[in-house]
């Protein structure tokens, strides 16, 4: 799953944002900038570097919040960036991208217009990077809703979905 590129059509809109030389980032990765103190670790200031969601705090330290992980989302990483190597990496802020569901959801019904959310980790896991649920909000679901499912499939393993971002158009930052 590392590294490939989930994009399948339309505008990406995309951004270039600079990630820190000390974390990979695989093409697929959903990122997030991170402008909070201790929200990639304890002890990281504020840098305003982009990060895969696996990096993020787990909930139990109180930063993988719904509202953090939506307000700090970018988009969906467009390339590889390899450990050591600090670079500029391009992030789709919108466009359709096809993830994987989580292991929980696999062989479910997805629906058109359903929403697509982060799947956060168990004890101090952070945030999946490649992985998302679908309309609910359970045990494992953020409740951050990264965008919208646009074809209905029975027995799904990934879903096909309209990428959201406050970063993309009409979005928090635009």
């Amino acid at each position: 799953m590392s590294g490939k590129n989930r994009y399948l059509k339309g505008d990406i809109n995309p951004i270039i944002a600079p990630v820190h030389g000390s974390h990979v980032v695989s093409a697929g990765d959903f990122m997030s900038i991170n402008k909070t103190a201790g929200g990639f670790g304890v002890g990281w200031t504020a840098d305003n570097y982009a990060f895969p969601f696996a990096e993020i705090q787990c909930a139990s330290n109180s930063i993988a919040t719904a509202g953090f992980l939506y307000t700090y989302f970018l988009g969906i990483a467009m390339e590889d960036s390899p450990s050591g190597v600090t670079e500029n990496i391009t992030i789709a802020t919108s466009g359709v991208f096809r993830q994987p569901l989580h292991s929980a959801y696999v062989g479910s019904a997805v629906t058109i217009g359903a929403l697509v959310s982060a799947v956060t980790g168990v004890g101090t896991g952070g945030v999946s990077s490649q992985y998302v649920t679908h309309g609910t909000a359970g045990a494992i679901a953020s409740t951050a809703y990264l965008g919208y499912i646009i074809k209905t499939e029975s027995g799904a393993s990934f879903v096909d979905f309209q990428l959201r971002t406050a970063y993309g158009p009409g979005g928090l930052a635009s």
